[in-house]
């Protein structure tokens, strides 16, 4: 089949693809005669901590799924390949011309786009980081741990920027108020 005749999986494909197993365990609570017994408090502490990673793995899924349907909703695959790696023919800008920091993640099994490919991009482009990631192969947005990695840092770079723009207008005013009483 050809690259450009390939469709991205939905939401629904990819939901079918993930194994509920891996999910979400085994962890089906088990009863005596009555469906009830009695459980110490180690125990139940341990049936609420299992509880709790179910609930985080069902929302991991659901997220997972919201974001790759996002993400892919009128995609090509190839040819939004041959868009983000062209090299011979003009596409509306020149990674040269990128002024602000990237940060590219790109899995070392990704069998569609080669690792030597966005190292070209990374070496390319004036402020970019390119991360390769053990293990994991293409449609990183549709991995929970990436995403929720990725998004992780992106809030921490914001909470960052957010203390360095609340420290700098608090520097302003401090200026500002010194000119006003004439000190130096």
């Amino acid at each position: 089949m050809l690259m450009d005749q390939q469709a991205l999986p939905n939401g629904e494909a990819l939901a079918q693809m993930r194994s509920k197993a891996d999910l979400r365990g085994d962890a089906k609570k088990k009863g005596g005669a009555n469906g009830r017994r009695r459980v110490s408090a180690a125990a139940a502490a341990a049936q609420r901590a299992m509880e709790d990673e179910e609930r985080r793995a069902e929302y991991d899924e659901r997220l997972t799924i919201a974001i790759w349907n996002a993400a892919t909703a009128g995609a090509n695959p190839a040819v939004d390949l041959i868009v983000c790696l062209e090299r011979t023919q003009p596409i509306g800008f020149r990674y040269v011309d990128i002024t602000r920091a990237v940060v590219i993640h790109h899995g070392a099994k990704d069998a569609r786009v080669p690792v030597e490919n966005v190292k070209w991009l990374g070496r390319t482009m004036r402020r970019c980081e390119v991360r390769v990631l053990d293990g994991e192969g293409h449609g990183l947005m549709a991995s929970a741990s990436v995403m929720g990695a990725v998004l992780g840092e992106m809030s921490r770079e914001w909470e960052d920027w957010e203390r360095a723009v609340r420290s700098g207008k608090a520097g302003e005013e401090k200026l500002r108020e010194r000119v006003r009483l004439g000190v130096d």
